[in-house]
């Protein structure tokens, strides 16, 4: 019986996580930059890159407090506070490779990611 339990809650567990994970989605693509959505981030109402000016432009429903983006390790190079819904971040924050942008709603304190590739 115990057997018995211990297989269904970790049928549970598993099914649970495997409905719960979304699949990534590409936001944004040029030959530049890349953003891919790796959660639903239905806040996001506009992803783009300004070739001129450099920018990566992101334009979301509500106010974002801060924006953190996190190296290809995980680890937080830059946090910041941006308190609008109009976020501009120039290209040369960042080096070639995969980055992860952590968006902070205003009000919030779960961190919303999105995939960044510098090409």
């Amino acid at each position: 019986m115990k057997n018995l339990i211990t297989i269904i809650a970790a049928l549970t567990i598993t099914f649970t996580s495997a409905f719960a994970s979304s699949t990534p989605v590409v936001v944004f693509s040029s030959s530049i930059v890349e953003v891919v959505s790796i959660e639903a981030l239905d806040f996001l109402t506009k992803a783009d890159f300004d070739t001129e000016t450099q920018n990566l432009s992101f334009t979301t429903t509500t106010n974002i407090s801060v924006v953190q983006i996190f190296n290809s390790k995980g680890q937080m190079e830059f946090q910041l506070p941006v308190m609008t819904n109009d976020v501009q971040i120039n290209k040369n924050l960042f080096e070639q490779g995969d980055y992860k942008l952590g968006f902070i709603l205003e009000g919030q304190t779960e961190v919303h990611l999105a995939k960044v590739t510098i090409k």
